[in-house]
């Protein structure tokens, strides 16, 4: 009998554990002058020290909630019409919401490129 509620403590506490090791991240992808959510856009948080391990969600009306371990992160968002989203991300508190997103369609993202490239030739 001491057994097994010895093991059953030592799970509660490893379970425990493990659960304050998890984050929660939100946030909503939107189009630039725009609150809509992109819905169908894919999340996806590659972890950086493992290239292999990826979490992966798909945008709903209410943006996205990933829940992964701590650690560093890179954060992608593509969807299609949209120049692909990237940022490094240090996931290291219980609960990250990142708000809205905004991203540049293709058409905005070449017109920016292209004011750029004028820029820099002056």
């Amino acid at each position: 009998m001491k057994k097994i509620i010895s093991t059953l403590m030592l799970l509660a506490v490893a379970t425990t554990a493990l659960a304050q090791e998890l984050s929660a991240v939100t946030g909503i992808p939107v189009p630039k002058k725009s609150a809509e959510p992109i819905i169908g856009a894919l999340v996806t948080f590659s972890s950086e020290w493992d290239s292999d391990l990826k979490y992966q969600r798909k945008v709903d009306a209410n943006g996205f909630r990933v829940v992964l371990p701590r650690g560093g992160y890179i954060l992608t968002i593509d969807a299609a019409g949209y120049e692909s989203f990237q940022q490094e991300i240090e996931v290291d508190l219980p609960n990250i919401d990142l708000d809205l997103i905004v991203m540049l369609t293709t058409e905005q993202a070449a017109e920016r490129d292209a004011k750029r490239k004028k820029r820099a030739q002056r």
